[in-house]
């Protein structure tokens, strides 16, 4: 399979960013919980990112001990902030409910687009403010010049900012789309028949060669840490052999999503 360079997308997004962004005073705030190696990493990641196009970053740190409370009048703060014009919210959230923490998001600072209002108009064909990672998704396969308008699409996700989404996202340019989880019968039935099979169920080595069509097109969308690895759901030892192509992980989504939030910041100081 031929190995997709998310890194090289990421790259051209930011290029279109960075001209976009040129003579804007644009700003992005993060509201992140100590505790999580991978989460503060995430963040480091977004801050380089958004240094890369010249749009302004901070990250707004509190304690474990933070309640509820601490959080939701951080965002509201942020959100009253005329200077600021996106608002994030990094998971994991240990003890805090990330769905409720989310709805005090002003819906115009929501760069990730998880506000219940920036889903629903998705869900609709309002895509300004789409999540970053269907929204990654689709500017990959339209990277590699992969058409969605009759194609059978497997998502393996049914999380509300990421299966979800993607299925209406890619219902809105007329494919085909199955979408399976946890509860599935035979996975394996809907990912062989798939033209693209888009995964990310965060169990490792969970889509195999013999699960995936000749000739299809995987996106990983999963991150699984292991012993201070990162993996992703495909087993791409299986597939290295097969025609088609694949997204790696590191180096695939990922990227392309943080990319995918300034596109959304952009957006987001527009209007």
């Amino acid at each position: 399979m031929h190995i997709i360079d998310g890194r090289a997308i990421a790259a051209e997004i930011e290029a279109e960013v960075r001209e976009q962004a040129e003579g804007e005073d644009i700003s992005v705030a993060t509201v992140l919980m100590e505790g999580s190696e991978e989460s503060a990493l995430y963040a480091r990641l977004k801050e380089q990112a958004c240094g890369r196009v010249d749009i302004a970053a901070e990250t707004v740190v509190f304690p474990r001990s933070a309640s509820f409370e601490d959080l939701v009048a951080a965002v509201e703060e942020l959100n009253d902030d005329d200077m600021v014009d996106g608002v994030m919210v990094q998971l994991p959230l240990p003890g805090i409910d990330h769905r409720a923490l989310v709805d005090h998001i002003d819906p115009v600072k929501d760069v990730e687009g998880v506000h219940p209002c920036n889903l629903g108009a998705t869900q609709l064909g309002d895509e300004r403010l789409a999540p970053c990672t269907p929204r990654a998704v689709l500017r990959i396969l339209e990277h590699v010049d992969v058409a969605l308008e009759g194609k059978n699409v497997v998502v393996v996700n049914h999380s509300d900012i990421v299966g979800k989404p993607l299925a209406d996202m890619l219902l809105n340019r007329n494919a085909t789309v199955s979408v399976c989880h946890v509860y599935t019968d035979t996975l394996a039935a809907f990912t062989r028949r798939a033209d693209i099979v888009v995964t990310g169920a965060g169990v490792r080595g969970l889509i195999s060669g013999d699960m995936v069509m000749e000739g299809a097109v995987v996106v990983d969308v999963a991150i699984v840490s292991d012993n201070g690895d990162v993996h992703g759901d495909v087993d791409l030892a299986s597939v290295q052999d097969m025609e088609g192509m694949v997204t790696p992980v590191p180096g695939g989504v990922g990227p392309v999503t943080i990319a995918c939030m300034l596109e959304n910041a952009v957006r987001a100081s527009k209007h």
